[in-house]
């Protein structure tokens, strides 16, 4: 079956998402939204306190409502949980699905690296037919890119915001480990990795797992790597190699817990 909507998560920045966004996209049917800072999660959230209140106060106001109209005590009086769910789900449609169909492409989604295990559930609570792409990266390679990110970034990303970025893996990935169920909702995990040594098997598992002919996919996304806009791209990368890091970064992949997790997923440091 085709999944609908697919949501492309990572344990962070730097780990592939947008590689993943942009194989996605390259399939006629497809359009895989961008980041959005994680707001849209911020109004499901929100959506959550609605159905408490529905469920509580507001279904003793509906059935007050019924039995007296405007003469009976009405202050808590909310629309029932279907109709929040609803309201909640053509909100995100709107805001995706419709623009999505407007340019012939009937199967959407969106990638953000700031999602775990919480917001996945509020998705799939409003899209059952959802599916999740998850990706992670050794996170030796991504701190060596975000100290790409604090020496030319001219003090926008700083060191707090990498230490939170390391924080920010090790919590996800950490949640997202192999062998962790989250029936109903099928989850892929991929690591960067093996997306970029074999990109005919990842089309191959992606398909499978999307329900989307992986033929249909364009493979030269692989051959470009797009890592920045392209004003910025021209300049080429400048990466330092893990041993040519100073100190001071390479020490916030020392916690053991960290460790242990990258273990698990196939990176010893």
């Amino acid at each position: 079956m085709r999944h609908v909507p697919l949501l492309v998560l990572a344990a962070g920045q730097r780990c592939g998402s947008t590689l993943v966004q942009r194989l996605l996209t390259s399939h006629p049917e497809v359009l895989i939204w961008g980041e959005h800072d994680g707001q849209v999660d911020r109004v499901l959230e929100a959506g959550e306190g609605l159905l408490a209140w529905s469920a509580d106060a507001g279904h003793i106001a509906r059935e007050e409502f019924e039995r007296h109209a405007y003469q009976g005590w009405m202050a808590n009086l909310i629309p029932d949980t279907d109709r929040i769910l609803d309201s909640l789900r053509r909100f995100v449609e709107a805001l995706y699905a419709e623009p999505a169909a407007a340019l012939g492409r009937p199967i959407w989604g969106f990638k953000e690296v700031r999602y775990g295990p919480s917001e996945v559930r509020r998705l799939h609570r409003l899209f059952p037919d959802l599916a999740v792409i998850l990706l992670v990266r050794d996170p030796r390679d991504v701190l060596r890119s975000l100290d790409e990110w604090e020496r030319w970034s001219r003090g926008i990303w700083t060191r707090e915001r990498t230490k939170l970025t390391v924080e920010h893996w090790q919590r996800l990935a950490r949640s997202f480990l192999p062998g962790t169920a989250f029936d109903p909702v099928p989850v892929l995990r991929l690591r960067y990795e093996d997306v970029v040594n074999d990109p005919a098997l990842t089309c191959e598992i992606v398909g499978k797992h999307t329900g989307l002919d992986p033929h249909a996919f364009d493979r030269a996304v692989f051959a470009k790597r797009v890592h920045v806009e392209e004003p910025i791209a021209r300049f080429g990368r400048d990466l330092r190699e893990w041993e040519g890091l100073p100190d001071s970064l390479r020490q916030l992949l020392a916690p053991p817990e960290l460790r242990r997790i990258a273990n698990a997923w196939g990176y010893d440091i």
